[in-house]
């Protein structure tokens, strides 16, 4: 798939999708810090269900990221920032293989070497 400029683009809608979840950080630690916050969601059970899906998914994409890196530890390695910091490292790690894809696929699928 060719898109002209698609580091440009990811760049962007990564950016502002980075933005908005920092506000929503920023706003919601006005408030609580996260361990009060984290305190209260295992205290409700779609709080432990939001939990796990969270960290189901994030496990998801550590192994996607150990495909695309070629290399278990920098797989592991970015999923432990996925766990600490949320979609916040998902987003870098986007818009890291933005940079090094020669094409749009290239984001998401290994190049073929």
């Amino acid at each position: 798939m060719h898109i002209p400029n698609f580091k440009l683009y990811i760049l962007y809608i990564c950016g502002l999708l980075f933005l908005i979840l920092s506000i929503g950080i920023y706003w919601a630690s006005i408030e609580s810090n996260v361990f009060q916050g984290v305190k209260e969601m295992f205290n409700l059970r779609w709080g432990v269900v939001t939990l796990l899906d969270f960290y189901i998914g994030a496990s998801v994409i550590g192994v996607w990221i150990s495909v695309m890196e070629k290399s278990i530890f920098r797989g592991v390695i970015w999923t432990l920032c996925i766990y600490l910091l949320g979609n916040l490292a998902t987003l870098v790690y986007l818009v890291r293989r933005a940079w090094v894809s020669n094409n749009f696929s290239e984001i998401f699928i290994p190049a073929k070497k």
